[in-house]
């Protein structure tokens, strides 16, 4: 099962590639970008496309990465707790009654 993802994964990854290539083919006026008044040096709008793309793509993934590693950690204080409450019924299952 784990080949077949694998390959899947790979599969996807070229299929974009070929994508991204065609579509850089069909867009290639060289057309200049100025962000934030700064300006970029002239490359076809296919690549600027591309790139600011990838550049969402990547700010989507940071942000929702955000959340994820705080539900971990909290996860990981819980099971700690959790473990220390079962230490602790443990000890007491194992007293006398009459101590």
């Amino acid at each position: 099962m784990r080949t077949i993802g694998f390959w899947v994964y790979v599969f996807i990854l070229i299929a974009a590639l070929f994508w991204g290539y065609l579509f850089n083919l069909e867009n290639d006026i060289a057309v200049p970008v100025v962000i934030f008044g700064i300006s970029l040096p002239e490359y076809s709008l296919g690549v600027w496309l591309l790139v600011f793309c990838l550049a969402g793509l990547l700010a989507g993934i940071t942000i929702s990465l955000l959340p994820n590693l705080r539900h971990k950690r909290k996860v990981s204080v819980l099971l700690r707790q959790n473990r220390q409450l079962e230490q602790e019924v443990q000890l007491l299952r194992s007293q006398s009654l009459r101590d």
